[in-house]
């Protein structure tokens, strides 16, 4: 054992230090990945692809970019845009028929990117880590199927999938997943979803990651991705902590959807110059959202968002209420420059965090989380 350390030492220094950093916590508290498997790099697309997906526990390491584009051809199928919001203003397109039957979409033709459309399917036992800022994931986004379990995915930028078009691909995509950890990575430049939970529940944290909204091609027309995060698999166990969400003008996050059943606990997390809605919430999901920062954000959460099941934290009294049911106080949420913050304090959120307990998470006085936040969120920060 220890020839065979000091000759990857000797080999590449880089990547024998490019191991899983801290332990998962939250909704991914035990969550192990690859586990002792020893540490190896892809030596190209091909080799990534099958390691992802095989059935072996494994420690990934991404230590170079591995670009998607042009490797599966492109497509140019029937799609449509928004009459208000054109590709010549800074619009997406729409692949395919599913959103082009409003009477303000208007007809065209799209040639797209094939490879985003399929993501690199995941297996079990699998960390995903990438190398210093090297490691980089260009064209295709990742797939957790309903029967990958145990999967860390830290310290990856995963970007540019056919931005301009909506339904070119999607970042994260989580169905059914149970105990997965995304942590310290960066999401930018996709055409849909930089994460979505659907179909069965999954259960996750996400951690420390930057979603980068900042963009030419938008839904809104305003330089703002609108497809943030969505979380509506059937019985969702979310975390969301000190995460970056910048840039951004809608769905970020969305929790829930209606007739299904979601947990959510949302800490610490940083909202700036978004140009839209952060918080969406649907009735079903029990929600709580403390000590998180908004700083030049339009709408923090949606005035829609069901009035039951959601604790939000709005003043030091709602603050102090938790203690009955969690052992401590909350954190009140902080706004500048911001709008409505509306009050929110059903305290079936609390009772359900109680429940789980074992996975709640503590978090820090609202005044360090910008700070802490925009210094240590997103990739090479670990």
């Amino acid at each position: 054992m220890l020839a065979s350390s000091i000759f990857l030492v000797l080999l590449a220094p880089g990547l024998a230090v490019a191991q899983v950093k801290g332990s998962a916590y939250g909704f991914a508290k035990g969550v192990s990945g690859g586990g002792s498997a020893t540490a190896a790099a892809p030596k190209d697309i091909a080799e990534l692809k099958s390691w992802l997906a095989d059935a072996t526990a494994r420690v990934i390491l991404i230590d170079k970019t591995f670009d998607f584009r042009g490797t599966e051809g492109t497509s140019t199928d029937a799609g449509c845009y928004q009459s208000t919001c054109t590709p010549a203003n800074g619009g997406q397109t729409y692949i395919g028929t599913l959103s082009c039957g409003g009477s303000n979409m208007v007809a065209t033709t799209i040639t797209w990117d094939k490879a985003g459309a399929t993501a690199l399917v995941v297996g079990s036992n699998k960390s995903i880590v990438g190398v210093g800022t090297k490691g980089v994931i260009i064209g295709k986004g990742l797939r957790l199927l309903a029967t990958t379990t145990n999967v860390i995915i830290q310290n990856i930028h995963i970007t540019n999938i056919n931005p301009k078009s909506v339904w070119g691909g999607d970042a994260l995509a989580f169905e059914g997943s149970r105990g997965v950890w995304v942590d310290h990575c960066k999401l930018s430049l996709i055409g849909r979803m930089f994460i979505v939970s659907h179909f069965a529940g999954s259960q996750l944290t996400v951690s420390n990651t930057e979603f980068d909204g900042a963009t030419t091609t938008s839904a809104t027309c305003n330089g703002d991705h609108y497809w943030g995060a969505m979380f509506f698999g059937t019985d969702d166990f979310v975390t969301l902590d000190r995460n970056y969400w910048h840039d951004l003008s809608g769905r970020s996050p969305k929790l829930g959807a209606d007739g299904v059943s979601t947990v959510v606990q949302a800490t610490n997390n940083f909202f700036y110059n978004n140009k839209g809605h952060d918080f969406d919430i649907s009735a079903g999901t029990k929600a709580l959202i403390e000590g998180n920062v908004f700083e030049s954000v339009i709408t923090p959460m949606t005035i829609s968002t069901a009035v039951l099941n959601v604790y939000n934290v709005p003043d030091a009294a709602s603050a102090t209420a938790c203690a009955s049911y969690l052992g401590r106080n909350c954190v009140v949420n902080a706004l500048s420059g911001s709008g409505e913050w509306p009050s929110k304090t059903d305290d079936t959120a609390l009772a359900s965090m109680k429940s789980y307990i074992n996975y709640a998470v503590a978090p820090i006085a609202a005044s360090g989380v910008k700070s802490y936040v925009t210094a240590n969120a997103g990739i090479g920060r670990i």
